[in-house]
């Protein structure tokens, strides 16, 4: 049993997000690489080439398809991110 037990351990920290080593602390105007005022995913995939696509979706509140900078500061917010000089 304590072997089934480690084996599921072991298995569950192979599952942990892609986010988890990720810093998505990150200026909007350092991502919106094309400077209109929105993050594309293809934006958001250059910024973050080993990120979770589902923050990126989970930072789209409205669905537009799009992020734009209010939408990504309230998202760092919710994830405890502080503003900063670099990451406003």
């Amino acid at each position: 049993m304590k072997k089934f037990t480690l084996i599921l351990l072991m298995l569950s920290l192979l599952t942990v997000p892609a986010m988890a080593g990720t810093d998505y602390n990150m200026c909007f105007t350092k991502i919106d690489s094309d400077y209109n005022d929105e993050m594309s995913k293809a934006e958001f995939k250059s910024a973050f080439p080993d990120g979770d696509t589902a923050v990126f979706a989970a930072a789209d509140a409205d669905g537009s398809g799009t992020v734009v900078h209010d939408e990504w500061e309230e998202w760092k917010a919710s994830q405890g991110f502080e503003e900063g000089e670099d990451h406003g």
